[in-house]
């Protein structure tokens, strides 16, 4: 059995994977949210180690804040001896990671700072007080957790995990990373406009007529070195694609499957539906009528209503179900995001249909459940 829990992270993702049989699990958490998040984060680790489990996997996607903070400040709220015997594996790329696995064969520039050491922790933790920072490698450390970091993920790359459960890593790639390294991005919400094409003009208009745009490249160096995988348990099969670049996807696919296409149960779309990260061959690569969007809709700069048309034009008859943690759609959009003739070619016929995720599971098939809240687990 598995159920995946996509719990509300405001603009960014909070995944929690649970994986086992008999009512006894395995565990992975995917990113972490916004710091809102944090205390809920940390009540996630308490109740896996009450239940005397383990978390597998505790992947951090990359640097953005709407992915790591809330992880950041859930780890700070645990005890040092919990997460020593909770947490097995730790999966972040670090600038050091990258330059000390490929320094032999790649250049990179003298003296640049690296990216790990700007996160910090900015609470009254232990002997820092309010203000102060702690760099997180260093929390890391403090917490016993330094061991457990593999900082160095790429894609072709795999995870053998308890009970046979295999993670395939298909971003990012070396290319990605060396930029990454050499060019990371420190994120500003003020420069927002740049990481999400404007969506307001087009929720005015009819996916059907939206099919034909073009979707576009992503820019960000950031999202490029995202950490993206495949999960595989008995015969279910999760792509989380967190922020990553759909053409570094489709290339990591190439080197973990020898078919023209990878058929899967459920796909996180990748950044919270944004026009630059998804693309019409991955979606031809990735086969699922199965779709998964972890937003609030964010200042109506996202889902693009060009990837929902997308996703459509490529299910065909099939139609798509698209799996929501807020309802966007009528929130942030005051229920104008589709039109009526949306509502009636699509909405009404079942070609596309939206679940609303709450404490009661959804079954993606046999085995396998969705939820947006973990209630009394």
């Amino acid at each position: 059995m598995v159920k995946i829990f996509t719990l509300p992270a405001n603009e960014g993702d909070f995944i929690w994977i649970c994986y086992g049989e008999n009512e006894v699990y395995s565990h992975i958490l995917i990113d972490g949210g916004t710091k809102e998040c944090g205390e809920e984060y940390a009540s996630i680790i308490k109740i896996i180690d009450e239940r005397k489990e383990k978390i597998e996997a505790l992947v951090l996607t990359h640097v953005d804040y709407d992915h790591i903070q809330g992880a950041i400040e859930g780890i700070c709220r645990i005890s040092d001896d919990l997460l020593k015997r909770t947490v097995k594996k730790i999966y972040f790329n670090t600038c050091r990671g990258i330059r000390r696995n490929l320094k032999e064969t790649r250049e990179f520039a003298e003296g640049s700072d690296c990216v790990e050491d700007q996160i910090c922790v900015n609470q009254n933790y232990k002997q820092y007080s309010v203000g102060d920072g702690i760099k997180f490698l260093d929390l890391l450390s403090e917490k016993g957790l330094k061991d457990r970091l593999v900082d160095y993920v790429v894609y072709g790359e795999i995870a053998i995990l308890p009970n046979d459960a295999i993670i395939r890593f298909i971003s990012p790639g070396e290319k990605e990373l060396i930029k990454f390294a050499n060019q990371w991005e420190k994120y500003e919400r003020e420069n927002e406009y740049v990481q999400y094409a404007s969506n307001l003009d087009m929720v005015k208009k009819n996916l059907a007529d939206l099919m034909n745009e073009n979707l576009v490249s992503d820019p960000s160096i950031n999202n490029a070195s995202s950490i993206a995988f495949i999960f595989e348990y008995q015969s279910i099969k999760l792509a989380f694609l967190g922020d990553a670049r759909p053409s570094v996807c489709l290339q990591g696919i190439k080197k973990i499957n020898d078919a023209d296409h990878l058929e899967v149960d459920l796909l996180k779309l990748s950044h919270h539906g944004s026009r630059s990260n998804t693309s019409d061959p991955l979606l031809k690569m990735i086969k699922t009528n199965n779709y998964l969007l972890s937003t609030n809709g964010h200042h109506k700069k996202v889902p693009n209503k060009v990837v929902l048309s997308h996703l459509l034009k490529n299910a065909g008859e099939k139609g798509i179900n698209l799996y929501c943690n807020y309802d966007w759609y009528n929130t942030e959009y005051h229920e104008k995001y589709f039109t009526l003739e949306d509502c009636k070619e699509f909405l009404d016929t079942k070609k596309l249909s939206l679940h609303l995720l709450g404490d009661q599971a959804l079954e993606i098939k046999d085995g396998c459940y969705i939820y947006g809240e973990y209630g009394m687990f």
